[in-house]
């Protein structure tokens, strides 16, 4: 999906990845196969549903394997007491809006109504609620922007639920009565070097094998 705000916009497994137009393709390619690669040795690692900081941790360390070099680790919180509702769309932009500038809350402000607009019917939505939803319960979702000098900004929120979750994710409105514990934030910034990089490339992209494929898809 092109919006009129610069951006290309992925699926990457249980991530929404915002990607600079201005990124060559080879670069591209390797921000998005470094954001897989950590999300699937985190699951790898931490099974346990339950282990939303070690999942967390997991998936920073993983990484920081690929040659990536961690900034950051932003703060962000959420109105104490919660609203009675919320859906993760208005999560991510209340903690974007926090992070950065005027123009990145302009670009993600713009990508998630027209993510909200998606059909959940399609194949892409489909791989986001497959890696992003867990037992019918539990949430985990991602949501990147991974800029022009391959910097890239994250944040995973996490919770167990007792309701059910219907229709396009991004847009379903939760009520906070039925979470079950607490909404886990957790954020990172990152420099994605290729002088680094290159050392891991072969080896990760090996280790993703078809997943490259089948978990990395381009919103048209």
């Amino acid at each position: 999906m092109n919006t009129d705000v610069g951006v290309k916009t992925f699926i990457c497994a249980g991530t929404v990845v915002l990607v600079a137009d201005e990124l060559l393709e080879s670069d591209r390619c390797d921000g998005l196969d470094a954001l897989l690669y950590a999300q699937l040795v985190a699951s790898h690692k931490c099974p346990d549903l339950t282990q939303v900081d070690s999942w967390n941790q997991a998936n920073k360390t993983a990484l920081r394997v690929t040659g990536a070099m961690l900034l950051d680790n932003p703060h962000a919180s959420l109105p104490v007491p919660m609203p009675g509702s919320f859906t993760l769309a208005e999560l991510i932009r209340r903690i974007f809006h926090q992070w950065g500038p005027a123009a990145t809350d302009e670009v993600v402000g713009s990508s998630l109504t027209l993510l909200s607009m998606q059909a959940s019917s399609g194949h892409a939505m489909e791989v986001l609620l497959q890696h992003s939803l867990h037992e019918g319960k539990w949430v985990r979702f991602g949501f990147s922007l991974l800029s022009r000098d391959l910097s890239v900004s994250t944040v995973f929120i996490a919770f167990e639920v007792d309701e059910v979750i219907e229709g396009n994710l991004l847009c379903h409105r939760f009520n906070t009565a039925n979470v079950l514990g607490n909404v886990s934030i957790d954020g990172y910034k990152a420099l994605i070097d290729p002088e680094d990089y290159v050392f891991s490339r072969d080896k990760v992209i090996a280790l993703l094998g078809d997943r490259r494929q089948e978990q990395i898809i381009a919103l048209a």
